[in-house]
This record gives C-alpha cells, structure tokens and sequence, in this order.
C-alpha cells in the first residue's frame, strides 16, 4: 500500500528527530562541534518539516475563524521567519564557539565514535533519498521527484495544495479563486520581471536547484564530520584538532547560506513588498490604456504567500463609460502580469471637465464621512485633495 505525502514526511520526520538527538547528544559527549553543528543543521530540516505537516493540518481543516479572512496562508511564511531568525542566531553561536576553539583546542575523546554516526547520517541521507525517489517513480511521478529533500523544501507547496482543492468560504468572498492561483514566485528580487508563459518553467528550475544545494548542503555535513573524526582518529599530526572547527564553520556556512535568504524573502513578504516578477510601471500604463480610464492611484501589489499575489488600485472613470467593463479589463490585464486576486474601487469626477484639479490621480474622490472626528490626511490611506483637508 502506497504511502501519502503526510505519512512519508512523517516518517521523515521522526528520523530526522532521532538523528538529531544522536549527533547532538554524542557531539558534546565526544567534544566534537562539527558534529553539533551538524545536528543543528538537521534541525533545520525537522523543523521545516513541522511547518509541512501542521500547513496540512491547517489546510484541511474544517474549522474557520472569521477572524482571518485570509485563512492561514502566511503561516508558512511566519514559521519560515521564525526559523531562519532562528537558524542565524544559531551560525552566530557556532562561529564564536568554533573560533575560540581555535587558541583553545579540547580533544575529542572517541573519534571513532564521531565517524560511526556520521556515516548513519549520511547513510540516512542516502536511504531517504533512493526510498522517495524510488516511490515517485513507482507512481508515475517523473516530473515532480519526492527525494528526501523536496519534501523538505516543499511545505509551502503542499500547503497551497491542499488550500486549493479545500477552499475556504471565507477568504472566497474576498480572494475569488481562478484558474491559475500559483504563480511561482521563488527567485532572486533582482532579477527582472519575467513573461507569465516563462513564470512555471523558472520556477521549476529554481526549485531543482534549491533541491540540488539542499541534497549537497546535507551530504557535505556529513562527509566533513566523517573527515574530521576520521583525520583526529588515523593521523598523529599536531594540528589534527584543529580540523573540528575548521568543519564546524563549514558547516555554519551551509547554514547560514540557507537561512539568510529564507529570512530575507519571508520578511519581505511580510512587508507586503511588491514582487519582482511585477512591475508597477506596467501595471499603471496597461490600466491608463483602458477606455474611460482617467488616472489612477492607491496602486498595491504584494505577496500573500510565496505563490498568491493581490492588488488594489482606486480608478478614476469617466461616468459615460460601464465600470464593470472596465474593471473586468484591468482584472484580465491584472491576470496576464499574474495577479490573480485583486480589489478595484471606483471613482467617478464630479464635474464633466476631466481637467479638474481633482483628477490629479493622487487623492481620492471618496473621502471620510463628515460627521467622524479623524484627521483623514493621517488616517485615510488615501488622503484627498490638500484643499478638503
């Protein structure tokens, strides 16, 4: 019988655990910091994995709180924060442990013993790898492997998944669901914006790359705690020990490879910046196009999650001219640039000269009741013109 993805990420999970515990356990036992840091950086993993199994949870189930009416999307992006905050802290203190080591250099009492279980843990690594790679095959699955490591790097996917074959009614009423609610947005900020039809076969290399460091990350931990036990177990040379914290800050820079652009991209989720594969330029001159479009403001773009981006925009229209067709313009131009999710206001002039002072595109037509006691150009998101105010 076939095991799920929930049940194969939980017995990753638990081997990820009791490996943790024996390389933390025996590393200070032994004196080794390679081998504790290594323990750390599989850490990394049962952490990640958590994230994937409680994003299963979430997602499937039945119980809504009103209070989130964007459902859980970004609590893969809050643990991913958390974690790799999480993970720097932990670089920070290897590297001052692994540079005092340096002017004071302990032994370590059972090399041999540090050899032993550094080749269980590569020996995990190997078997996890070959076991579910070996089940995606037997399935069909050649275009999306289940290695060992892609289920590591995959939580938010599974996640987004699961959301979308379960959607909640709350967040139906605000985000409508399309077609098309996964744009990968996994690259680096700099690069430019890419064409939509070239947006999936990016983001698939992309993740096999991701795949092929983290695949290399692990190995690489384990082959230089196995090279250090091996060199203070077989040599006699006088400066043996000091290979220890040479590999342990190896190892802290895997880590910390990983960990800064994790937090980089979760922060920057977070501050709902807008996405590099959109270009707000773009955006402004394709709606300006539109017929009976004057200008527009209160433009934002942002990332609910790694995959989900929303808009909103304040358009000012001419009256002679049908907003819902335009609207649904800019929503199916909103949809090539690949934002699926987007909230468009109206706005109407008041007079019929489309060169009044109040079509600056700058300020809204829709300002705060009269009778509210607020400083609308301090509490309105969209101030209106510098005479109201």
């Amino acid at each position: 019988m076939a095991m799920s993805r929930s049940a194969r990420i939980t017995f990753l999970l638990l081997l990820d655990i009791l490996f943790f515990f024996v390389e933390l356990i025996v590393g200070y036992a032994v004196g080794s910091l390679a081998l504790i840091a290594d323990s750390f950086h599989m850490l990394n993993d049962v952490m990640s994995l958590i994230v994937a199994l409680y994003a299963i949870k979430l997602t499937t189930s039945t119980e809504r709180d009103s209070r989130y009416s964007y459902g859980w999307h970004r609590a893969e992006i809050l643990a991913a924060l958390v974690n790799g905050v999480f993970l720097l802290a932990l670089c920070f203190s290897i590297s001052l442990e692994a540079l005092e080591r340096f002017f004071e250099t302990p032994e370590i009492s059972n090399p041999r013993l540090v050899v032993v279980v550094g080749s269980l843990g590569l020996a995990s690594n190997i078997v996890g790898l070959f076991l579910f790679h070996e089940h995606g095959h037997s399935h069909g699955q050649s275009e999306d492997p289940t290695t060992r490591a892609s289920l590591v790097l995959t939580a938010q996917e599974i996640a987004q998944a699961r959301s979308m074959s379960r959607t909640d009614p709350i967040s139906n009423e605000i985000l409508p669901p399309s077609n098309d609610e996964t744009t990968p947005l996994l690259q680096e900020h700099t690069d430019p914006a890419p064409a939509l039809s070239r947006g999936h076969s990016h983001g698939s290399s992309m993740n096999m790359r991701a795949l092929v460091l983290h695949v290399l990350g692990d190995a690489l931990g384990n082959v230089g705690v196995i090279a250090t036990g091996l060199i203070i177990w077989k040599t006699s040379w006088s400066f043996k020990y000091y290979f220890d914290p040479i590999i342990s800050l190896v190892i802290t820079l895997i880590i910390f490879s990983s960990a800064l652009p994790l937090v980089r991209s979760a922060s920057f989720i977070l501050l709902q910046g807008v996405p590099s594969t959109v270009s707000l330029d773009e955006i402004k001159k394709s709606i300006l196009a539109e017929h009976g479009v004057i200008s527009l403001h209160e433009l934002h773009v942002w990332q609910l999650s790694e995959t989900k981006i929303v808009a909103s925009v304040h358009v000012l229209a001419e009256r002679r001219y049908d907003f819902m067709h335009i609207a649904a313009n800019i929503r199916g131009t909103l949809h090539r640039l690949g934002i699926h999710s987007s909230t468009i206001q109206p706005e109407y002039i008041q007079t019929d000269n489309p060169d009044s002072k109040r079509t600056n595109g700058s300020s809204c037509l829709i300002t705060c009741p009269p009778d509210q006691a607020c400083d609308p150009s301090q509490h309105a998101c969209c101030p209106p013109p510098s005479d109201d105010v």
